[in-house]
């Protein structure tokens, strides 16, 4: 969370500054968590309590890896839950056609690929804004998914395709060493955005390019080709997230990535990002991503309603972009803007 004060001289408390770089915040309230569920419950070490850790976070993380990048940006995606879905059922579909694994994947990312172009071309070529082309798309992404799984539903349990997957694909879904692949390719991912963001100058010109377009276009940025580009990588990651999940669980669903969106933003926001652009992480992403699975873990074993989830996710999501729109408020009187 954007633990960021300004006094009347602009100046940033070096404690703050400090919670802002490191994410301490994030890190002190996860390892709360694991405290209150390793002592509230004798299942929460437990080896099949992990491995559905590592399957909760790893999706989500993955996709919120492209929706920080986004807000770096000073844009978002509401859609990647529906960008999620659709890939993974397009690819269990495809398997209907016995058509390579390599080719399917493609093909999954593709979709992914499309979708994000889609997003990036509204956003970023028609000036609409992102609230607006991003709930439109993901409509229409939801529509079409739900189209391709009517037609690959075959008196299966209403909410799953009949698609028999092949063992070279549910692979992907598997483990070794007690680690799920798709949780390897999450730290890979959050090694590389990380790398990314800190070191390249592309990674620097989405930092300005959310903090002041303006002034990046002035200094010859293609602001337009840099949310085209990262609509669309935030496309391929949702696509990836959606393979990968219907590769862990044999099979997809059409309630594959509900509630991913606001999740992936909450994450975001509770990392260090802004809804306003120019600040964010991969690793402090990541730690956003962890504390919502330990507080959806911890409703599971302490077997609360399910239905108090959502009144938690919603209140948290208040909480966060409360907090977030207050600190810009106040560094914006700070800066004399208002």
């Amino acid at each position: 969370m954007n633990f960021i004060i300004f006094n009347g001289s602009n100046k940033i408390s070096g404690l703050r500054k400090l919670l802002e770089k490191n994410g301490a915040i994030t890190i002190l309230f996860c390892a709360l968590l694991v405290i209150i569920l390793s002592v509230g419950s004798d299942f929460f070490w437990n080896m099949d309590n992990l491995f559905s850790l590592q399957t909760s976070i790893a999706p989500v993380a993955i996709v919120a890896f492209g929706m920080v990048l986004l807000l770096i940006c000073g844009v978002f995606d509401l859609s990647v839950g529906a960008i999620m879905v659709l890939s993974g059922i397009i690819t269990s579909w495809l398997f209907k056609f016995e058509l390579p694994v390599g080719v399917v994947i493609l093909a999954g990312l593709l979709v992914g690929a499309v979708v994000g172009t889609v997003n990036g071309f509204l956003v970023a070529v028609l000036k609409i804004n992102p609230l607006i082309a991003t709930i439109g798309t993901m409509g229409i992404a939801q529509g079409i998914a739900m189209v391709v799984f009517a037609g690959s539903h075959k008196g299966q349990a209403e909410y799953q395709t009949a698609v028999e997957l092949p063992q070279s694909f549910v692979w992907l879904g598997g483990r070794v060493f007690g680690v799920y692949y798709m949780f390897l390719v999450m730290v890979v991912l959050a090694v590389g955005i990380t790398l990314f963001l800190r070191y390249s100058p592309a990674g620097r010109k989405l930092y300005l390019t959310g903090d002041n377009r303006e002034a990046a276009d002035l200094m010859g940025f293609n602001t337009d080709r840099i949310l085209m580009l990262t609509y669309i990588f935030t496309g391929v990651l949702c696509a990836l997230s959606g393979i990968l999940s219907v590769a862990r669980f044999e099979q997809a669903n059409r309630y594959l990535g509900e509630g991913v969106n606001v999740t992936a933003i909450i994450s975001c926001i509770l990392g260090g990002a802004s809804l306003t652009g120019g600040r964010g992480s991969a690793a402090g992403t990541l730690g956003g991503v962890v504390c919502m699975s330990l507080i959806i873990n911890m409703f599971n074993l302490f077997e609360i309603k399910s239905t108090w989830q959502y009144v938690v996710v919603g209140a948290i999501l208040m909480l966060v972009v409360s907090v977030d729109g207050y600190l810009i408020l106040r560094k914006q009187k700070a800066l004399g803007k208002i």
